[in-house]
């Protein structure tokens, strides 16, 4: 465990020295560009996990109304409106859809749980 650690320090000072070396032997120009750069990097990284995030919290109320026994009205893979709920269908948290149960009028439909909403 030791060791690993002093390698990875050891691994960090060279890779920090490198850069130090690098950022002072180049230009101003590549220097605004490289800064240029991370940021738009930077803020395509905030973007993505900011969608991931209300993704993840939409999917969490879908699912809560759905423990709770409500009705929600989802598109299945063929653009039709089914009506989703505890007695039909199987909710599965690896893949985040809905399986129709089998005996049941949706037997072994697949419907996204991301194409789902609330019935009114």
């Amino acid at each position: 465990m030791g060791l690993s650690f002093t390698l990875f320090i050891l691994l960090l000072l060279i890779v920090m020295a490198g850069f130090i070396y690098f950022v002072t032997t180049i230009g101003i120009r590549m220097k605004y560009f490289i800064i240029t750069t991370l940021f738009i990097v930077w803020g395509m990284i905030f973007t993505y996990n900011y969608y991931q995030d209300k993704k993840r919290i939409y999917i969490d109320k879908i699912y809560y109304l759905f423990m709770h026994n409500k009705n929600l009205v989802c598109k299945d893979p063929f653009g039709q409106k089914v009506t989703v709920n505890r007695k039909n269908f199987n909710f599965v948290s690896g893949t985040l859809v809905f399986i129709g149960k089998e005996k049941s009028p949706y037997e072994g439909l697949v419907v996204p749980a991301e194409k789902c909403k609330e019935e009114k």
